[in-house]
């Protein structure tokens, strides 16, 4: 419903002596109605790593859709339990959160493909010469833990490769993965491929990485919401989606922009961090282009479920036709 605000226009009519005589009177005008408010869980802390929604809230592309955006910065799992529960609207999570979800009767959906691969990788320095899937085996590998995304990337990688768990030495190291490396502590990490990595690089280290997109067909980070905001609230979920993807595309045409947007809306990536960011920032845009952005497809849907079937993630079998829909994309 609009509202209304008043504005005057002057009537003017035939006055004495020729001249006219003019009195005020009030007309409506439109205005623009208020935003709907909306709540993602984005599943980390603010950095350059976010670029594009920083990019699409700076140009005003949620705004044009009529939404204001509010950030819950969190772990991936909150996302699941507050977009599960209805107490959030969106949340960044990776198709394996999702079909774990659907696996516990929580009705998360996957609207929006951000990632064009899981970002997991396994690092390890040059010097230990590790190339292949099977130069690990009787290697110390670091974990930040046994759950979340960088597990499911681990358990998937030796499943497609044939490896057996009890072949490799696994460490949990928390997030200690550049840390551990340097030291010489474990002989390999599994890390995000545009974290560690990047951080290594720049500290004058030569760094070989196993890309677990490579070998495994996992669903990367996407938007998530429920079934009853698809269901109730479709212009938002397609108006949240269409926002963040213009986002992405400005950021990869730009990036310089991008970077400048976001040391704007987080100032501790600027300064001396301006380095790190611009290079973690130039590693994340691969994964980012697809050749149909936002898009998903079945085929990979289908063979993550058999994966974490077998791997044990997952009980009995999902549906993963009701996991995601690319309906949304524009």
């Amino acid at each position: 419903m609009l509202r209304v605000g008043v504005v005057l226009l002057f009537l003017c009519i035939p006055a004495f002596f020729g001249m006219t005589a003019c009195a005020a009177a009030p007309l409506p005008t439109p205005t623009t109605p208020p935003l709907t408010e909306v709540t993602v869980v984005m599943g980390y802390i603010p950095n350059v790593q976010y670029a594009p929604f920083f990019v699409a809230d700076e140009k005003g592309y949620f705004a044009q859709e009529g939404i204001k955006v509010n950030y819950n910065w969190g772990f991936e799992f909150d996302g699941v339990k507050l977009v599960g529960a209805n107490q959030a609207d969106f949340a960044i999570v990776t198709g394996d959160q999702i079909l774990q979800a659907r696996a516990q009767n929580i009705p998360l959906v996957y609207i929006g493909n951000w990632y064009n691969a899981f970002p997991i990788s396994v690092a390890s320095l040059a010097e230990k010469n590790i190339k292949t899937p099977q130069d690990l085996v009787g290697k110390k590998v670091g974990l930040p833990g046994l759950f979340g995304a960088s597990y499911t990337a681990w358990r998937a990688l030796l499943y497609t490769q044939n490896i057996t768990e009890q072949s490799v030495n696994v460490e949990n190291i928390g997030f200690t993965q550049a840390q551990a490396l340097n030291q010489g502590t474990v002989d390999a990490a599994v890390v995000y491929a545009n974290n560690e990595p990047v951080q290594l690089q720049l500290a004058g280290k030569a760094v070989n990485q196993i890309n677990t997109w490579q070998y495994a067909q996992l669903v990367g980070n996407g938007v998530a919401t429920n079934e009853t905001t698809r269901a109730d609230r479709p212009n938002v979920a397609r108006g949240f989606v269409h926002a963040l993807l213009r986002g992405v595309q400005d950021t990869l045409n730009n990036p310089d922009e991008a970077l400048q947007i976001t040391v704007k809306r987080v100032p501790e990536a600027g300064g001396e961090n301006l380095t790190t960011s611009k290079a973690v920032l130039n590693a994340s845009i691969p994964l980012w282009k697809n050749t149909r952005l936002g898009e998903t497809r079945l085929a990979d849907w289908q063979a993550m479920e058999k994966f974490m079937r077998a791997a044990g993630f997952i009980a009995d079998e999902v549906d993963v036709q009701k996991a995601f829909t690319n309906e949304f994309v524009p």
